[in-house]
């Protein structure tokens, strides 16, 4: 399964890559500018939801477009066709393809491919983190002082709440926090070390569950505001090496 979740993940990620620059929106799923939909979702989805009931028909699937098939299965997929939509549909190359595979609840396999980048991330259950094949490991910044940090930044009352906290803070210049709009390249360049922690307050199954095992097998300690591990139905995550985290936790547990 370790082959076929990086074949399926590059090879969705690889079609996208050719229709950015060309696809605008296709349709709306809600009023929310973010919640949108482009012929790249349903192309990607298309590849992965086909390779996922050839080679594993009995398993479930869980999509961001097509919702659930096959439910019931111990094993289920699921499946961010393209994560950052509105970054794609506004010809910004920040954007990724995201798949994990669950067993009985907890998540076992995970891919995420960045295609501008040609960066492939991937992390199985106890066996570690990679990048293109290479092991990767989270930041060991120690101070929220001198950190960079990821998250959507915004005007949702739960984001200015903890933007504010945040700022209240700090001292000195040190602290920057950075909002790529796509979860997938927030926590894979936490995963890898090019940033120091991650806060996402918003979102879905499909955006937590593959980010979840990519930064805990690169050593991230990753819980929900309040402190406890993350698991599936949390739609909340905060992800940083356990000293940052500690920090992080004093400004998320009442937000």
């Amino acid at each position: 399964m370790d082959t076929f979740i990086k074949k399926i993940t590059k090879e969705a990620g690889k079609a996208v890559l050719k229709r950015f620059g060309k696809d605008g929106v296709h349709y709306s799923k809600s009023k929310h500018a973010y919640d949108v939909v482009t012929k790249a979702d349903l192309l990607s989805e298309k590849i992965i939801i086909s390779a996922i009931r050839k080679y594993y028909p009995a398993h479930s699937i869980l999509s961001e477009e097509e919702g659930e098939i096959n439910a019931g299965s111990d094993y289920r997929w699921i499946i961010d066709p393209v994560d950052g939509t509105m970054n794609f549909a506004s010809s910004v190359p920040m954007f990724g393809v995201m798949v994990c595979l669950v067993y009985k609840n907890t998540v076992k396999l995970s891919a995420i491919y960045l295609p501008v980048t040609d960066e492939l991330f991937f992390a199985k259950a106890g066996r570690g983190a990679y990048l293109n094949g290479k092991r990767i490991y989270c930041s060991q910044t120690k101070s929220l002082d001198t950190s960079t940090g990821c998250g959507f930044v915004g005007s949702r009352k739960r984001t200015l709440h903890f933007v504010k906290k945040l700022l209240g803070v700090v001292r000195g210049e040190g602290l920057f926090l950075n909002s790529f709009g796509c979860i997938s390249m927030n926590s894979c360049y936490v995963a890898c070390g090019r940033k120091d922690w991650a806060v996402s307050l918003y979102g879905a199954v499909h955006d937590f569950a593959p980010t979840y095992l990519i930064l805990k097998e690169a050593g991230c300690k990753v819980t929900n505001c309040k402190g406890k591990s993350w698991k599936i139905g949390d739609n909340e995550a905060v992800a940083a090496n356990e000293t940052l985290h500690r920090q992080l936790l004093k400004l998320t547990k009442d937000v």
